[in-house]
């Protein structure tokens, strides 16, 4: 059996190995730090997204919430003209009561795709369906002697309206907003059952 070496052996040994075992000191200090910082960075990244997920989102509801309304004040306007039999309505009327144009969305538009999945096709379809609904209100005016039903305008205004109300839920819940009042749309989707009937005889 071999005798242990002795201090002054390991110590030779040691500083044989000094350099070497420097080098590697360093290199898993390197690693440590390159690791430690990746770390740092994908989280700081992660909260950067989450504050602009956020920031997007606040946004986008505080106008959908506006237009929400403004096109529900419109629906129920439209729908007492119907009920009295006035489907065509004046070029004043309609330049009076447009909504008007969305400017966040344009403005956003490019950085929805960043939004969760969930919120992405349902925020485009509110903006379709209230783009479809202004279109439909210009068509109420007379247009060289045709005639659009106030459906024109009303069913895509309430489908403006309704269909975002579970996304306006979830986006109350995850920006911090307080519950939007809901719309009050007036007769307007009695009027668009009694106009269907009515097509259907």
């Amino acid at each position: 059996m071999s005798a242990l070496p002795s201090f002054e052996e390991f110590a030779a040994v040691v500083r044989d190995w000094q350099e070497g075992i420097a080098i590697l000191t360093g290199f898993l200090l390197l690693v440590v730090a390159y690791v430690t910082n990746a770390r740092i960075t994908r989280r700081r990244e992660a909260e950067r997204r989450l504050n602009e997920t956020r920031a997007i989102l606040a946004a986008l509801y505080g106008e959908i919430v506006v237009l929400r309304e403004k096109v529900a004040v419109v629906a129920r306007l439209v729908a007492d003209k119907a009920m009295r039999h006035q489907a065509d309505l004046g070029e004043q009327f309609i330049s009076e009561n447009m909504p008007p144009a969305p400017v966040l969305f344009e403005r956003l538009v490019d950085k929805v795709g960043v939004l969760p999945s969930a919120y992405v096709l349902r925020i485009i379809s509110f903006y379709a369906s209230y783009e479809e609904a202004r279109s439909g209100l210009r068509m109420l005016a007379p247009h060289n002697g045709l005639s659009f039903a106030a459906t024109t305008f009303l069913n895509p205004a309430i489908m403006a309206v309704r269909e975002t109300e579970p996304m306006l839920r979830r986006m109350e819940s995850e920006v911090g907003a307080e519950r939007a009042p809901d719309c009050d749309l007036g007769d307007a989707e009695n009027v668009v059952d009694m106009l269907e009937k009515q097509f259907r005889r």
